[in-house]
């Protein structure tokens, strides 16, 4: 066992290097975790496979010689990296997430674009970026309030040993095994996973049991190889305390706040309940109280993913909680079929109890959809409807919601590797993923910031108890709970049926003659009855309502709501005016002096007599042709509660060509006298002409700009140009825009 105890109440850690020396670490001797139930509750994650989600520099895409983007197997390097992340922190944060969850940072054996393959546990995988990126990315993301959970992986590493024995990989169960080897004696584990004087064999670090043919039997679980990967000899005191190393290294070294655990049932009990205390005591003595470690236990049973949790079981105190997958295999059912009845959602809240640590049983990350599983839109029956109506209950009920990157984007990809489709405009996309996806006013996206600035509103839906108010138990129908903290309520009903159906009386702790306001329209304004009760509720199909006291109430934070072009428009004409609609009047002089477009155009604001829809118009020429324009709003004010912007707004388009006139609406040209030339021709309204010149015919010449642009009028318009300003070699257009 790699712990001695001491009087002192100290543990000591040896941690054995590549060499013969040691070097020892000290910490608290505890079983009890002291992380705050509320602060993890209060929080919500955004889960991003990091090379898929935004390349911010593509200098190091090929950087391990497996950048393939257009690969249709999905399984190479697409480009996304640290500096991606960072630069889409603010649509992040325009979600409302509080925390994300990214991809293992580790170098991979053969350079993997998911990160689950580890061959050198103290270095980036160099085609993410740097660790002065992975640490700047960090930085940048706790400025603005959102924490940063890392994906960790300890039962195995990359797929670089195998057997020429006989049989090999069909599973040995032990004392038997294999004899181990490289593949390539060029490719080997870096230290502290390397043989040297203190592991000369392979088998000192690695399981030689094969592959694992059975996965009800625990011991192959453990032992045996998860798809050929190479299985770390977790039992061993040299593994244990290196694999504590090394992850108290990542803490400390660019200051992670939790871990998100892989294949937790892969590894022995023991592993966990010797680890975990450690990272937790060096997280906490290095300014992390609050670290925060789940577990990926790929199981529907309770009893099985609540071992891990807590001292659940006895022994000391091992995770903090685990991703609750019990719950996701009633979803698809309840949500996405919308088959199953709504009673399955309180039978396994039912079951919490008994198997869960007090500490994880409010604190199960909850998820619709993951890198592992089908995207919950392609699923059979599934619409954006009911995904709207499943994002509500995410967002509203007991745990801490995780929502996998692209679902705000109503990506819909199926399988393993389909369902990691490129965010940005990459080339392993289809369908709703095509193109540039960080639209901020698509629906989806609209529906998860709305229900995350309902839990920056109201702490019943972040901490506060569950309690069930009604379920269908005989098919689809209304699901109806409370969300309580001390004397607030927030009393949630949604209706998974496909008619409407009405929710009679239902005890509450609003006081009698209370006026509880619906949130998702808060028109609807109901009176609590006086034994109390709420009055009956009816429910539209596939329609949810969240209701709180009319003195609790508070408005929403401002939002834009619409906007032309649309995001990721191409071909926009150069003259065409951003138009931005608001979900609510705003101070116009917030917006206008916040509002910025890049590259930078000068132009004149215009407002609806509602102040809620701006109208950018360019000057001049507009817009550069054929170019990327972003514009961004930051820090505006709306003028009915002075809420501001939460994080800033932004927008991307693409401008079109210079469209040129046919030849045959030119209607006249002529000299007017020895100084100018007058060109005649027919126009549009909402048009602009523009003549150009070029210096020869050759098509690889630039048309360019000259004199002065005239606006369209539907009939004839006469651009005028001076003999100085032309040349005797040159050609002219008229060009529209």
């Amino acid at each position: 066992m790699p712990f001695s105890k001491y009087a002192s109440g100290l543990t000591r850690l040896c941690l054995f290097t590549c060499s013969t020396a040691a070097f020892c670490l000290l910490i608290t001797d505890s079983n009890a975790q002291t992380v705050s139930n509320g602060f993890w509750q209060a929080q919500n994650i955004y889960q991003i496979v990091t090379d898929r989600f935004f390349d911010g520099d593509a200098s190091n895409n090929n950087a391990e010689g497996n950048y393939n983007p257009g690969s249709s197997s999905g399984s190479t390097v697409h480009g996304g990296d640290f500096k991606g992340i960072e630069q889409k922190l603010d649509y992040i944060k325009a979600l409302g997430a509080t925390a994300i969850w990214i991809s293992p940072i580790v170098q991979n054996a053969s350079g993997q674009f998911h990160g689950y393959a580890g061959s050198d546990f103290y270095r980036v995988a160099p085609h993410w970026g740097t660790l002065a990126d992975l640490q700047h990315m960090i930085q940048a993301a706790h400025a603005r309030g959102i924490l940063v959970i890392n994906d960790i992986v300890v039962n195995h590493g990359g797929d670089l040993i195998y057997s020429t024995d006989a049989g090999y990989s069909t599973y040995k169960a032990p004392p038997d095994g294999y004899n181990l080897r490289y593949r390539n004696g060029s490719k080997q584990f870096a230290a502290p996973f390397n043989t040297n004087a203190l592991n000369p064999s392979l088998t000192n670090l690695f399981h030689n049991n094969g592959g694992i043919p059975n996965y009800n039997n625990p011991e192959p679980v453990e032992l045996g190889e998860l798809s050929g990967l190479d299985d770390f000899r977790t039992e061993s005191p040299y593994v244990r305390s290196n694999m504590a190393a090394i992850y108290n290294y990542w803490i400390g070294t660019v200051g992670f706040d939790g871990f998100r655990i892989d294949t937790v049932k892969h590894v022995e009990m023991g592993f966990w309940q010797e680890w975990a205390p450690v990272v937790h005591a060096y997280a906490a003595a290095n300014g992390k109280p609050n670290f925060f470690m789940f577990g990926e236990c790929y199981d529907g049973s309770d009893s099985k993913c609540g071992s891990y949790t807590g001292t659940q079981g006895g022994g000391p105190f091992k995770l903090d909680s685990v991703l609750d997958y019990p719950l996701y295999f009633k979803i698809n059912s309840v949500f996405a079929s919308a088959s199953g009845n709504t009673k399955q959602l309180e039978d396994r809240y039912n079951a919490i109890a008994a198997n869960y640590d007090p500490a994880a049983q409010t604190r199960l990350v909850t998820f619709l959809d993951n890198h592992d599983q089908p995207r919950f839109l392609s699923i059979s029956g599934a619409t954006t409807a009911r995904l709207d109506l499943a994002l509500l209950f995410l967002y509203t009920s007991r745990g801490i919601p995780c929502l996998y990157y692209g679902t705000e984007q109503a990506f819909n990809g199926t399988t393993d590797p389909n369902d990691r489709e490129d965010m940005f405009d990459g080339q392993f996309e289809q369908g709703p993923s095509l193109g540039d996806n960080f639209n901020m006013t698509h629906p989806q996206f609209q529906t998860v910031a709305r229900m995350n600035n309902f839990r920056r509103l109201y702490a019943p839906l972040q901490i506060g108890t569950h309690v069930n108010k009604w379920y269908t138990p005989s098919g689809p129908g209304l699901f109806a709970y409370a969300r309580r903290l001390g004397t607030q309520e927030v009393f949630v009903v949604f209706n998974t049926a496909s008619s409407a159906q009405t929710l009679t009386n239902r005890s509450t702790i609003f006081a009698p003659g209370t006026h509880i306001v619906n949130l998702l329209d808060p028109t609807e304004v109901l009176t609590v009855t006086a034994t109390p009760e709420t009055p009956p509720i009816t429910v539209q199909g596939m329609t949810g309502k969240i209701f709180v006291a009319e003195s609790d109430w508070r408005p929403l934070d401002p939002v834009v709501v619409g906007n032309s072009p649309a995001h990721d428009a191409t071909n926009s004409p150069t003259t065409a005016p951003i138009i931005l609609k608001f979900s609510k009047p705003m101070d116009t002089n917030s917006v206008q002096a916040s509002f910025r477009t890049t590259p930078p155009i000068s132009g004149t604001f215009t407002w609806a007599a509602a102040r809620d829809t701006m109208t950018f118009t360019p000057e001049g020429a507009g817009f550069p042709v054929l170019t990327t324009i972003t514009a961004r709003v930051t820090n505006a004010v709306d003028t009915i509660s002075g809420n501001t912007m939460f994080s800033p707004y932004e927008l991307k388009f693409k401008t079109g060509p210079m469209v040129s006139l046919p030849a045959f609406k030119i209607t006249n040209v002529s000299v007017v006298n020895s100084s100018n030339v007058q060109i005649s021709c027919s126009s549009e309204v909402n048009r602009t002409y523009q003549l150009q010149r070029r210096d020869t015919l050759d098509a690889a010449s630039l048309w360019q700009d000259f004199g002065t642009a005239v606006s369209g009028t539907g009939g004839v318009i006469v651009l005028t140009v001076s003999e100085d300003e032309m040349g005797e070699t040159q050609f002219y257009r008229v060009a529209q825009r």
